[in-house]
Parts: structure tokens; sequence; C-alpha cells
């Protein structure tokens, strides 16, 4: 055991070294149903300018870059992963999939495959040189990039130990850097062993070789890193002795016309933290960029949790392990990669003795820094993998498909299966299932528009967007640094926004206060007969309302203030203002989008009683809870038992057939009502007055519930009244209403945020 091992397994460094951040890229072709590879443009919905920071082009037109933001667990990536290919796979055309694996479907004569089109005519220019060089046909294998910082912390205690220990005189930039250098060559010495054990690149359709006499003999591991695959012209000269050779090589293979940009130089390990490697000298290495993995054939998003996670442990291995492989081992690494890559499938690696030794020492490693069980399960099932070839990727695919039209038809089926599963729930975003839908909603938009995006607290639903240096903060999907402070408490205050908006000549109902409940009960024989509304003082989004259109008894009153003051040490008394209830979404001075909600409601088929008839509305997909869905689960609680009782049911009486049961005479979405999207029919002069109305309150962002008596008719003194102002108001029911056209108005709040923002969608 060396001096790091013994450091490692000290509790306080066993968790630094433990903590290495992962972001991964996948590419993947774009196909039409039938697999064919798709001819059509880059997706118009995404934004296809070299700034999109999650759905980007590799090389062709067709084949789409779907780029992980940096995280810590395996998870996490999973997260963003399945949130990045449903955008992906929801903004395509022509009901286009994600071709599943590295090696391409069948390809059409080379002049049909388009070049990316991209905004940056340089770029565009460097995939027309590699075509010159290299040909189409292998710029058309995909594969998995799997980026990898070892934690900073970790790097820094290490090398202060190491000061102590052999009296390293390095600053901590030249210490992390000859650090990643040490890991690249031990990656690159011992890569066969991830090409073995995920390897999924067998065979190719024919469209695929160049020639015929390129096609192997025999099914093998992994064609992406045969010779086949991405390799330089033999003059092509590197080391990863020390960076100042590395990038003087590098650089001579560009000035001396072997390659034509730094990023043409083929290796498994790049080295990241600066876009040129000149700048790697006075920035330091940050982090690396792994480029060996295959697609998974039986994995969705193109990898899965596990590889993730053993993926890491095998670099942290590399770390941990005494090995300090040189150029000469290097060598010997890559052409052993090669060769395992060409090897028979169901062949027995070369190596196994090799593969046998490490991943045992590797399993050593794992107790010893007191992994996760799930990791020594998944490494032990690596060494099965490695003793039986038939369990490695290549061979479960050669056992099913057995022949290539099989391997297309496969790629073809589950294409198609993960395209099922993105659309199962497209109001939702994959992986986020857990925050608010607006929010969702939100951030499938900023990834499909290009921003770049940090969840600063999951359960607040708390982001950070960025657009070049343009950073916004925003708070459940429409809570944003564009509103003042005061703003939500004047909307919050009832009594405050009623005053304010009538001292503009804005109707609103009469209402008395209460901060005392037998006072407010000394009132209750004024609304026997009158219609009327009691709710909190401060709400929001219909919560503590309750409404009686023809009055209350003295027990039906006492109930009502009951719930209110539930919500507040204040009460309103409120005269109920009539009309039908509308939503008015008003940003930046414009109305985006007016809803008619309808309040919670079942209607009979004269054999289910109320208790009946909510359970089977609450069985559609679209009903779920805490703003996770467009509609609410219905509930039974007090208010809506109150409402029955008002008009004659109980939850336990069967509704006669036909009939509407009114659940909640609020109409909120949050309470389980439904919307219907009418901006197109609502006369101008009540979206005029709604625009007043939020600029006296003083917000650009609202939702104005007003009772309107005829939507046709100019608004006058008499036909319309204000009954509650929102902050931070829903924003589903818009996107997503039971009836009419939705609004996507998370769109307008992203163009809202950022107006300088631009959109590339192709320059053809």
């Amino acid at each position: 055991m060396n001096w790091l091992q013994s450091f490692i397994q000290q509790a306080e460094i066993r968790h630094a070294f433990k903590e290495a951040s992962v972001g991964i890229e996948r590419e993947g072709h774009r196909i039409t149903p039938e697999g064919q590879l798709a001819l059509t443009p880059h997706p118009k919905k995404v934004d296809g300018s070299t700034s999109s920071f999650y759905i980007q082009r590799d090389f062709a037109e067709s084949q789409l870059e779907l780029v992980t933001p940096p995280v810590y667990s395996a998870d996490h990536v999973m997260e963003w992963l399945q949130a990045i290919h449903e955008v992906a796979i929801e903004s395509l055309t022509e009901n286009e999939r994600i071709w599943p694996y590295s090696m391409p479907p069948a390809l059409p004569a080379d002049d049909l495959i388009e070049v990316a089109d991209l905004e940056d005519p340089a770029a565009v220019d460097y995939r027309d040189y590699l075509v010159e060089v290299y040909g189409k046909k292998l710029q058309m294998i995909s594969g998995i990039h799997y980026n990898m910082q070892i934690s900073p912390a970790f790097i820094q205690l290490v090398h202060e130990e190491a000061k102590k220990v052999d009296g390293n005189s390095q600053s901590l930039k030249d210490f992390q850097s000859d650090f990643y250098l040490r890991l690249s060559r031990n990656f690159l010495r011992y890569q066969w062993i991830l090409v073995y054990l995920f390897g999924a690149a067998p065979i190719a359709d024919d469209s695929f070789f160049r020639v015929p006499s390129d096609k192997f003999d025999h099914p093998v591991r992994s064609i992406r890193n045969s010779r086949l695959g991405y390799i330089n012209k033999d003059d092509v000269t590197f080391t990863y002795d020390n960076l100042e050779d590395y990038v003087t090589q590098l650089e001579a293979n560009v000035t001396e016309g072997r390659l034509i940009a730094e990023k043409e130089f083929y290796s498994n390990v790049r080295l990241r933290g600066a876009n040129k490697a000149r700048s790697l000298l006075n920035k330091g290495i940050e982090y690396l960029e792994f480029r060996l993995l295959d697609i998974q054939p039986d994995a969705a998003y193109g990898i899965k949790a596990t590889d993730i996670d053993f993926m890491k442990y095998f670099i942290l291995y590399l770390v941990w392990s005494c090995k300090d492989a040189n150029m000469t081992d290097v060598h010997y690494g890559i052409d052993l990669k090669t060769k395992v890559a060409e090897e028979e499938t169901f062949q027995k690696t070369q190596a196994i003795d090799e593969g046998l030794a490490i991943l045992q020492d590797m399993q050593d490693m794992l107790v010893a820094i007191e992994a996760d069980q799930s990791v020594i399960e998944t490494t032990q099932l690596m060494v099965e993998r490695m003793k039986d070839p038939a369990l490695t990727p290549a061979g479960q695919m050669m056992t099913t498909m057995k022949d290539i039209d099989g391997y297309l038809e496969a790629g073809r089926q589950f294409a198609e299966e993960v395209y099922e599963s993105a659309w199962a729930k497209p109001y939702a975003l994959g992986g986020f299932e857990d925050m608010e839908l607006s929010t969702q909603i939100l951030m499938f938009d900023a990834i499909q528009e290009g921003y770049q995006m940090a969840i600063l607290d999951r359960n607040d639903q708390m982001l950070r967007l960025k657009y070049k240096n343009h950073k916004e903060i925003v708070k459940n999907a429409n809570i944003t640094s564009k509103d003042p402070y005061i703003g939500h408490y004047v909307m919050e205050n009832k009594v405050v926004t009623k005053a304010l908006l009538a001292e503009h000549g804005i109707h609103v109902p009469k209402s008395l206060e209460f901060n005392q409940f037998d006072e407010a009960m000394k009132v209750a024989a004024l609304y026997q007969d009158k219609a009327f509304v009691i709710k909190p003082k401060s709400t929001n989004m219909g919560i503590g309302i309750s409404i009686f259109k023809k009055g209350a008894t003295a027990d039906e009153f006492k109930a009502a203030l009951d719930i209110a003051f539930k919500e507040d040490h204040t009460v309103l008394i409120e005269d109920f203002a009539f009309g039908t209830e509308y939503r008015f979404y008003v940003q930046e001075g414009e109305v985006l989008s007016i809803v008619n909600r309808v309040g919670a409601n079942v209607i009979g088929d004269g054999q289910s009683t109320v208790e009946d008839l909510v359970a089977d509305k609450n069985k559609d997909p679209k009903r779920g809870r805490d703003h996770r869905s467009p509609l609410e689960i219905i509930q039974l609680g007090d208010i809506e038992v109150n409402t029955l009782k008002q008009q004659g049911f109980t939850p336990t009486d069967v509704v006669p057939e036909g009939q509407q049961v009114i659940l909640r005479e609020n109409s909120n979405i949050s309470t389980g009502g439904d919307s219907i999207e009418v901006l197109a029919d609502m006369h101008d002069s009540y979206k005029e007055i709604a625009v007043k109305m939020a600029a006296v309150l003083g917000v650009n962002i609202t939702g104005l519930d007003l009772m309107i008596e005829d939507i046709h008719q100019p608004a006058s003194a008499d036909n319309y009244a204000l009954i509650e102002a929102n902050f931070n108001p829903m924003m589903m029911m818009h996107i997503y209403p039971a009836m009419g056209e939705g609004k996507r108005i998370t769109k307008d709040l992203l163009s809202f945020l950022f107006p300088e923002k631009t959109k590339f969608t192709g320059g053809k």
C-alpha cells in the first residue's frame, strides 16, 4: 500500500475522494419511424445556435448531441439525461426518433448526408475538412463522452500531504495538472477493460463500410474502438508525460499540417479546462473527458446509472492504484484496446488475466473506501462479465439480434419504445417530476431554447437561468426580479388590493373585515338571504374561501368562518359578484391568456354516488397533486361537503343521470377545477382593465380573477368585478387548458427575462 492509499482511507479524505462530479454527452442520430436516417433539418423548436447548452449537433445535421451539466451522483446525471432526451424527442418533427446504437442505421448515399448546418462558418468548414480526410461514414458513429472532475478539495488535500511526504514543491495548479496526466496515462493503458465491458458495436450495416474489405468477417466487440473507428494517421505524435510537451506536440501537429485543429486529435482522453491547449499551461487541467464508451443498447438514454457509477469508480481506482504508466505503456494500451475491440464477440479476451486482476484490485479499493454496496455489486457483475463474453453488451446483442436485419429492427423498436415513453406525459419533465409542474414546463422550455440552468433549491422550486453573461433567478416559475418585493404583500392583502384598485375606478365588491370570530358571527343574520363570500384577508389560489350564492344558515356561516380563520387572523365577508369567473394572466403590460375556470364538479350517471364519481374523475392521468399535473385531484373535505349540502347532497348520495353537482363554488384549478381558454373571445375592454390593474398594483406578472356577466359586451361600471389578484399565478392551466388552445406563457417569460436572446434555426 502506498502513502496515497493510506491517506485516502482516512474518513474525511475518503469522503472527498468519492465526491467527483460527472457530466455526460450522448450522441445519437434522428431517424424516421421506419428506422431510416432522418434527412430533415435540425428541429426548429430547438435553438440551434452554438451557445445552446443542452441540445447540440455533432458532425451531421441528423446527429444530436445531448449534454448534461456536471453533477455529483449517477442518479442526478440520469435525471438530466432523461429530461434532455424528452425535450429533444418532443421537439422532433415528422414523428422522428433517436437511434439507440453507436453504429448508425442504414446510411443513404453520401451526397444525401448533410453536415451540421451551424451558424459558425468555421465549424461547418471543419466538418467539410473531416469529410475530405476521413469520409462521412466514420463521422456517423455515435457514442458517450464521460466528463469527470476529481474533487478539487481532494486534490488540494493530496497536494498538501505530498509536500509533507515527499517534499513536493509544485504549485497546486501544476500538481493538479500532473495528477490528471498520470490519471490519463493510466486510463489509456487500461482502457481496453472498458472497451471489453461496455463494447456495444459488434456489427454495422453494409452501407457504413467504405469498401467491402473493411467489413470484419466476424462480429466484434466495438467497431467504434477498432481500426475503423476514430484513429488519427500514424504521423500524428503526442505525449502525456508532462503538460508542456503535450501542448508543444499538439501544436506542432497543427502547424506542420498533420492536423487541421487541436480538436482533430482523436484520443480517448481529452484534457479539459481551456479552449486551446496552450491555455492549459496558465489555467491548469480542470477535468478529463473520456471518449470511448459505446451507447448501451438497452439503456433508454444511452447509459445507465450503474454504468456511470462503475465508470466513476474505475477512474478513481486509477488514481488509487500504485500504477504510473509511462508513454510506452500508453502506446501498448492503445494497441491492446484496438485488439480487444476487434476480438470475436463470444471469444474470451486475450487479456482476461489482467482484467480480472484489475477488477479484484478495484474491489479491494471499494471495500477500503467504504463505497456503496450497489457499486460493489455492480463491480462483481463486471467480474462475471469479464469471465463470460456472452454477458457483455456486444454478446447480448448478438445473442438476441443474430444478424444485421435483427440489429436494425431491434434498433427501430427500441427507439419506438423510448419515443412512446417520452410522450406518455407531455406536460411533465421526466427526471424532475417531483417539482411543481409550472417549474417543470419552464425547465423544458429553457432546455429547448438553449439556456444554461442550475437548480438552486429543488424543494423551493428555485432556478438560475443563464444566457451568455446574463443571469436570472426564478422561483416557482414566475417569481422574478422583475416584480417588486412589495407586490407580493399588496396582492396577498385583499383589503389593500381592493382599496388601491377602487381608487382608480376599478369595480371591486364591498366587504366587511373581522379579526375576531365572535364579532364576525354577529353579522350572520345579514347574510341569510344574500349572496356572499367568506375568505381569509391574505390568501392565494383560493385557499380558505367559501362561497354562498343563496345565503347561508348560521351553522353554514360558522363553518365557513372556521375554515377562513384557519388560514388567517383576519377574515373578509364580501358581497358576491355575479357572472362567470375568468383568470387573466398578465405579463409586462399584456394579457397573454384568459381562462374560464369551472369549479370542481361531477356529473351523475344515475347509479354512482358522489364519492364514486369523484374517484372516477380523479383517474384522469392529467389529474395529480401539488401542481404536478395540469388538473388537480378533487377532494371531499369540509368545503366540498358544505357545498354539497347547499345542493341537498351528501358524499354518499347517488346523483341523477346528467345532473351536474358542484363541489367547489370557487373555480380554482388548485382545488379541482377545469380551465377553458377564451382569450380570443374576450372583449378588449376587459383586457385593458386587467392591464390597468397590474399597473396600479405595480407588478409585471399577476393572475387576476374577474367576474364578468358577458365577455362579448364592453365593460361598464356594473357588469364586472375583480374578486382577487394573485402573485405567482398558476401557469399550467393556461398552457394545458381542459379546452381550447394552450398558451406557452413560459416561453413568454423567458423572452421577458432575456429580451436579447436570439435563436438560430438554420442558415440554409
